[in-house]
C-alpha cells in the first residue's frame, strides 16, 4: 500500500502506526466528519494548528483523540512527536439514544440524540522529520 504525503511515497508496510479512539460521542458524525476531513494528510503539527483555530464544536473531542494518539505514541513507543503525521481521521456513526418529547395533547414526540465514535490513526516514519522543517507545514488560514 503506498500512500503519497508532500510528494514523498511511502511503504506503509514499514510504517509504525499508532491509534487512538473516543467511543460515543455525544455529536452527530456528519458535524464530526466535517472537521475529521481537514486532518487527513497533515502533519500532526499542522493538525493541532487546524483544530485550534477553528470554530467548531467538533474540534475539542478530535483535538483531544488527536493528542492522545500522540502522547500513547511518546509513552509507549518512546517516539517524538514531531515525527508524526496524520494517517487517517474516521468518524462513524454510533448507538442512538431515543427519548421523548412531550407534546400538546398527552403525547409524545420522538427525539434521537445521536452519538459518533472518533478514531484517529498517527503514523511514525523515520524517512519524515518535521522537527527542523515545520514551518514548511504549518498553514493557518
Amino acid at each position: 500500500m503506498k500512500f503519497i504525503f508532500k510528494n514523498r511515497d511511502l511503504d506503509l508496510n514499514s510504517t509504525i502506526r499508532i491509534r487512538a479512539v473516543a467511543k460515543h460521542v455525544r455529536m452527530s458524525s456528519n458535524k464530526a466528519r466535517r472537521v475529521a476531513h481537514l486532518l487527513r494528510n497533515s502533519t500532526y503539527i499542522q493538525a493541532l494548528a487546524i483544530l485550534t483555530f477553528m470554530d467548531y464544536r467538533a474540534c475539542e473531542p478530535i483535538f483531544k483523540v488527536l493528542v492522545s494518539a500522540a502522547e500513547n505514541a511518546c509513552s509507549f513507543m518512546g517516539i517524538h512527536k514531531c515525527y508524526l503525521a496524520v494517517l487517517a481521521a474516521e468518524v462513524n456513526e454510533g448507538p442512538t439514544l431515543k427519548r421523548f418529547r412531550p407534546r400538546a395533547r398527552g403525547r409524545g414526540y420522538p427525539i434521537q440524540k445521536s452519538t459518533c465514535h472518533i478514531s484517529i490513526t498517527l503514523f511514525y516514519d523515520t524517512s519524515l522529520d518535521f522537527c527542523n522543517s515545520t514551518h514548511d507545514y504549518i498553514t493557518v488560514r
